[in-house]
């Protein structure tokens, strides 16, 4: 009936996946317009509500630092890629962080995606950072340590990074070496469950630990915290807005430096 008054034919009714998908581009651009994205969102298609989405939920990615970048260096150990950025005041020999990104354990992951090298220039602390490809069968003790310090750092003060699985690892080798080596350790996200952490070797070793309370891994993050604190060890971080993604990574990496900065 509504064809023939139209004189017309009737609008064809949308394919069911259509129509959901309208329905819910509806209803998120609504919500984000509310907070001032939706119509760029919806401009951009599905891809770009879930963009806006993200960044509502988990926070946007903060640009790094403006000032310029600490001065890399780049070598090989056993085949693999070992790059160090140096802090730019580095007059003597200075101690090092070794950073665990998630695995496989790409040596340029800290510099491509978290900009470490711009935020260790703007860090007031003298030390620098190293990364090495492979590192979950990578020999850390044993190769990397004597091959930086054949660089001119002092591994007597290191400390560890790392980020989910890279931050269970650096838990694990803080406890394995001790405070004798290990100055202090962060772990963001890290992949272990509280059950397993090795909270009392850490006791005398400062740790950051961290995570985005929409990380999946926060829970028993913050059961570690309160196991450390109970045991009286020296603890930073805690949980904050974010989730397990380079946003909240970024995020946290100033306090992570300024955290070195005041142990090593």
């Amino acid at each position: 009936m509504d064809a023939e008054r139209g004189g017309g034919e009737a609008p064809a009714a949308p394919r069911d996946g259509e129509g959901r998908f309208r329905r819910r581009a509806f209803l998120v651009g609504g919500g984000l317009g509310v907070l001032g994205l939706g119509g760029a969102a919806l401009v951009a298609g599905p891809g770009g509500v879930r963009s806006a989405y993200t960044r509502v939920v988990c926070g946007s990615t903060p640009e790094p630092p403006p000032g310029g970048t600490a001065g890399r260096r780049q070598g090989t150990l056993e085949g693999r890629r070992v790059i160090v950025a140096m802090p730019r005041a580095a007059r003597d020999t200075v101690p090092v962080v070794v950073m665990l990104p998630e695995p496989p354990g790409d040596a340029r992951a800290p510099y491509d995606l978290y900009a470490v090298d711009r935020y260790l220039a703007a860090s007031p602390g003298g030390f620098a950072i190293a990364s090495v490809d492979g590192w979950p069968s990578a020999d850390i003790v044993g190769a990397l340590l004597p091959h930086l310090e054949a660089g001119g750092l002092d591994v007597r003060r290191i400390g560890l990074l790392g980020w989910a699985a890279g931050g269970a690892e650096a838990l694990r080798l803080a406890a394995q070496l001790g405070s004798g080596v290990v100055r202090a350790v962060a772990a963001t996200s890290p992949d272990v469950t509280a059950a397993r952490a090795p909270l009392r070797e850490l006791v005398d070793i400062p740790v950051w630990l961290g995570c985005g309370e929409r990380d999946d891994r926060a829970p028993q993050t913050e059961t570690m915290l309160k196991g450390l604190k109970a045991l009286g060890a020296t603890t930073e971080g805690g949980i904050s807005s974010g989730c397990q993604d380079t946003a909240y990574r970024r995020r946290v990496l100033p306090e992570q430096l300024a955290f070195f900065a005041r142990h090593l």
